[in-house]
């Protein structure tokens, strides 16, 4: 039987107490980050409404990657997310191949082994991965490529 007397709650109420601050803080930024571009939204609406003419966006490079007109900027093309996500699970083993090896935790460094081959499965796999350029529809309606 269970007994709450036995429960040591002094134990759980730091880490809970901090996972639920983060939690809490987390879900708070992106209720603030919304608001804040939801009237945003409503501004230039009310311009145009009015006839006027907005101001162009703060920075038009951010503007045009998150409505996704154009390729972003940095490594982009075919794979490239693989790439990225290879090197980074390669890397992440790696560590923890390297900490378990010192620590001496035995069979634990398979852990470590096992996301090193999956880092690089993920890299070749960005690596092979090719798409021809006529078979990209445009970015944009007017803009034609490969033809």
């Amino acid at each position: 039987m269970f007994n709450f007397a036995d429960l040591d709650l002094a134990g759980w109420i730091v880490p809970v107490a901090a996972i639920l601050g983060w939690v809490l803080i987390s879900l708070y930024r992106m209720y603030l980050v919304g608001r804040t571009r939801e009237q945003a939204h409503r501004e230039r609406m009310t311009m145009i409404e009015k006839g006027l003419v907005p101001p162009p966006e703060a920075d038009p490079q951010m503007f045009e990657r998150m409505t996704d007109w154009h390729p972003s900027g940095g490594v982009s093309g075919p794979g490239a997310r693989q790439r990225r996500s290879g090197i980074t699970l390669i890397g992440v083993g790696v560590g923890l191949l390297m900490m378990f090896y010192i620590a001496g935790a035995g069979r634990a460094w398979g852990v470590g082994a096992f996301l090193i081959v999956l880092g690089i499965a993920f890299l070749v796999n960005g690596m092979l991965e090719s798409r021809p350029q006529r078979d990209q529809q445009p970015r944009t309606p007017g803009s034609r490529t490969g033809t």
